[in-house]
């Protein structure tokens, strides 16, 4: 014991200043680390919350989605919910109807992760969408379908098909839907 003792007492010293700078490197690189991942997270959680109601579903919204089994990787309950949500987007699921179901689910699961503990899906679900969205929406959509009313029974612009080319055209289109 003596020699432990005393190596101690000679070289303890000189092993604490070598071994604490690093010992504070390796503690800061988890810190960073972890701070990193939970902005990760916390960007996640904005974007999605940010686009939750978006119509169309901006690219964003898709991006963020599937970026959750990375950023929530250790969190099966987000990973659960987020299969589950996807499974529910599909047309053909027994759950399409109730996909907004399942998407509270998993926003609730996100934010009990980032510890909003108090935000209920009440709150997930209430969105503010002023009604000139929704008119410069239907709007846009009034725009587009004129501008394919005039594609589709015109050779161009400026020069409308006859009444035999417009009939040819609608039968190409028909055969084309079928097709695919």
């Amino acid at each position: 014991m003596t020699n432990v003792g005393q190596f101690l007492k000679d070289y303890g010293e000189l092993i604490s200043i070598t071994l604490i700078p690093f010992i504070l490197w390796y503690i800061g690189i988890k810190f960073q680390d972890r701070q990193a991942k939970n902005k990760a997270k916390e960007n996640l959680f904005l974007s999605l919350m940010d686009k939750r109601k978006s119509n169309p579903i901006s690219i964003d919204w898709a991006d963020s989605l599937n970026t959750i089994d990375v950023v929530f990787q250790d969190n099966t309950k987000v990973r659960t919910a987020w299969r589950a949500y996807y499974d529910s987007l599909h047309q053909k699921s027994q759950h399409f109807e109730n996909s907004n179901s399942f998407l509270l689910d998993l926003m609730s699961e996100i934010a009990r992760d980032l510890g909003y503990k108090d935000l209920k899906q009440t709150d997930i679900d209430r969105f503010y969408n002023p009604i000139y969205f929704g008119n410069q929406s239907k709007n846009q959509q009034q725009l587009f379908d004129e501008i394919m009313r005039i594609y589709e029974h015109s050779k161009n612009l400026a020069e409308p098909f006859s009444d035999e080319e417009y009939q040819n055209y609608q039968e190409y289109l028909k055969e084309k839907r079928d097709n695919s």
